[in-house]
């Protein structure tokens, strides 16, 4: 991951419901080099009718996930999502990955192991702590073994899921501050 930059993207839905997104790209030791946000979006009464059901999954995926890495300047080598619609979504020419710590008791002893646990879902020691489960978008189910010495990396350079965090407090902080305007 010589040069590579990450991205970490996410989606938080305030009351109303209204949306609000934002992608984080970091270099290798997690210092930002781009972040943006898409204002909040509610969606109409007439809009929720007729999307139904589809609506959230629409709003994540088209008016926020998709405008927002189209807008980045930096292009990541890999995405990191939490909400598994963004997985459906292998328009870019990076992997998109959902990531969460896995609790499921499976002890993997090395650093670097993994084991699958179905299709295009995996758990990998990538640092001292819990392994983390991983779902990779389709498009790069066969290149996820290229992936490994990327996540190793990161995990030696800093807690990977920590940027969610710093992402999430940043939209909830544009939330805090667009509601005093």
């Amino acid at each position: 991951m010589e040069n590579g930059l990450l991205g970490y993207i996410t989606t938080r839905v305030f009351e109303g419901p209204t949306y609000m997104g934002g992608i984080l790209i970091i270099d290798k030791k997690g210092i930002p080099a781009e972040f943006k946000y898409v204002e909040p979006i509610r969606p109409s009464k007439l809009q929720t009718l007729l999307y139904g059901n589809t609506i959230d999954r629409y709003i994540r995926i088209e008016s926020v996930g998709i405008p927002l890495v189209d807008a980045v300047e930096h292009k990541p080598v890999v995405l990191f999502v939490r909400e598994e619609p963004f997985l459906e979504e292998s328009r870019w020419n990076f992997p998109i990955l959902s990531i969460s710590r896995y609790k499921g008791g499976e002890v993997l002893s090395t650093l670097g192991e993994f084991k699958e646990l179905e299709n295009r879902e995996y758990i990998i020691s990538i640092d001292s702590s819990l392994p983390i489960r991983v779902r990779i978008d389709r498009k790069y189910r066969e290149r996820f073994q290229e992936l490994i010495p990327i996540l190793i990396e990161i995990g030696q350079n800093f807690d990977i899921m920590e940027p969610f965090s710093r992402l999430e407090e940043a939209i909830r902080f544009i939330w805090r501050e667009q509601r005093k305007s």
